[in-house]
């Protein structure tokens, strides 16, 4: 049931909850896992710990190979489609990547990528309030 509590409040259809129902898709879990990994590598950033941003970039879920799959069809879309899934991950991550090196637009990139792949299987459906 939480499960489709969270993937209810990211704007998929309640329908989508239904067909998720005893299912383990990972999808809700992947996408809160890569948006901490985020956090931590903002964070050590602000600190200049490279440790620790090395050890964030490193645990991102680079082997994701639904997200794999969907990173050129993300970089190669346009118009309303890749508009939806940046909309969402503004939504999510409100700021821009910062200038300290180009691995925080890589994670960026890759989470945008992560949800283009949930839009394609489960249209993003959103409100206008």
């Amino acid at each position: 049931k939480s499960c489709t509590l969270a993937v209810r409040s990211i704007g998929w259809s309640p329908a989508v909850g239904s067909v998720l129902d005893g299912q383990d898709p990972k999808a809700v879990q992947n996408l809160v896992a890569d948006l901490k990994m985020l956090a931590a590598y903002e964070t050590a950033a602000d600190w200049r710990e490279t440790k620790a941003m090395d050890g964030a970039f490193a645990a991102i879920s680079w082997d994701d190979a639904a997200v794999k799959a969907a990173l050129p069809e993300y970089l190669s879309a346009s118009g309303e489609e890749r508009a939806k899934v940046d909309y969402a991950f503004n939504a999510l991550v409100p700021r821009p990547p910062q200038g300290v090196d180009g691995r925080q637009a890589v994670i960026h990139t890759w989470l945008k990528a992560r949800l283009f792949s949930y839009n394609k299987a489960f249209p993003f459906q959103f409100n206008s309030f």
